[in-house]
């Protein structure tokens, strides 16, 4: 069953963009969501990691995030890891949901990949048990993000690492966007289910300017951090790590800020909580065709964005375990902040003025 038809998605240019400067991703300039599908399936299998098998233990292609990464199993380690291993079984009389997948568990993947499959379904969401993995993030953040955005299942069914469960009924709601991008029109309806959620508002007007720090991180981190902060407290900046704040705590300062400022990362899915009008500046790598998707997030939603290249202390992708660090230029930071603030005073006094 089509849900909500594939369309075209056309990427408004960051405020800063440069002509050329983004032509190794000339792809994300223009690109088609999903067709929205809800399949039925019955008697089939799914796995903690959100694969789904179908009753003759074939993998089910629709529910794989990207098909190309899918590494097919040999026969025997597909009978000895499949087929023979136990499985618990849900109950029959049931309808399951399934909308996750394998990157389900992190908190961009969850916000832009996750709730825009559950809006989908939304009005039907009641009648179903929503099958989820048994991770930390996803019982404590996700779960409670579903609930802020109305997103009410009838019920949740919890699966173990390591497990397997044979479901006898199961909906697949299959994904709108190859991860990475953005469905606009259903992330601005996740965004706004937020803001009209009370704490939000009735917040004051956006005034605060942030800079999300990761200076207690491993890698993907400022290599020169005590410089970039020293200019953006001239700027008044405050300094924030969100890693050891509950999400309220999360989006109630993300709500607060008229300017986000962090080195690509998780902490930039909370401009989902930012009020119109607001402003994004990103810290990326240069020539590296990966992921765009703060790019695409921001503009999503009416949110200016801005990009700083710094300089990589590897060849890395600035993303997973061995993600590179940046050094960010000093030079380029402060006039890009001066124009940051210049276009952010130029739309208030357009709003003052209408």
């Amino acid at each position: 069953m089509l849900l909500y038809p594939s369309k075209t998605i056309k990427r408004k240019f960051p405020e800063n963009y440069k002509e050329g400067e983004l032509d190794f991703c000339r792809p994300e300039f223009e690109y088609d969501t999903k067709n929205a599908q809800l399949l039925t399936f019955k008697k089939c299998y799914v796995r903690f990691n959100g694969y789904l098998y179908d009753s003759n233990y074939n993998i089910v292609e629709a529910a794989l995030i990207d098909i190309d990464k899918y590494r097919p199993t040999s026969l025997f380690i597909r009978y000895k890891k499949l087929i023979l291993k136990p499985k618990r079984r849900l109950a029959r009389n049931q309808t399951y949901l399934l909308a996750f997948d394998e990157w389900s568990g992190n908190h961009y993947h969850w916000i832009t990949e996750v709730l825009p499959r559950l809006i989908v379904v939304a009005d039907q969401l009641p009648g179903y048990i929503l099958l989820l993995p048994d991770m930390p993030y996803v019982r404590n953040v996700g779960v409670k993000l579903m609930e802020y955005a109305g997103l009410k299942p009838l019920g949740i069914e919890w699966i173990q690492q390591k497990e397997i469960v044979k479901v006898p009924e199961l909906k697949l709601i299959t994904s709108v966007i190859l991860s990475g991008r953005i469905h606009d029109d259903l992330m601005k309806q996740v965004q706004n289910r937020f803001l009209s959620l009370p704490q939000l508002a009735q917040a004051p007007p956006a005034r605060r300017r942030i800079y999300i720090t990761r200076a207690n991180a491993t890698n993907r981190r400022v290599l020169n951090e005590d410089e970039v902060v020293a200019v953006l407290k001239q700027y008044n900046f405050d300094v924030v790590a969100f890693e050891g704040l509950s999400i309220d705590e999360q989006m109630q300062l993300a709500n607060s800020a008229s300017i986000m400022v962090a080195i690509h990362g998780a902490g930039l899915a909370n401009a989902i909580f930012m009020q119109s009008n607001t402003a994004v500046l990103e810290f990326r790598r240069d020539k590296v065709y990966h992921n765009q998707c703060y790019w695409h997030l921001s503009s999503s939603v009416g949110q200016k964005f801005y990009y700083l290249f710094g300089q990589p202390d590897s060849d890395n992708v600035i993303e997973g375990l061995d993600a590179c660090n940046l050094t960010i230029p000093i030079k380029q930071l402060q006039l890009t902040i001066a124009q940051m603030i210049k276009d952010e005073q130029a739309n208030d006094a357009v709003k003052d003025n209408g």
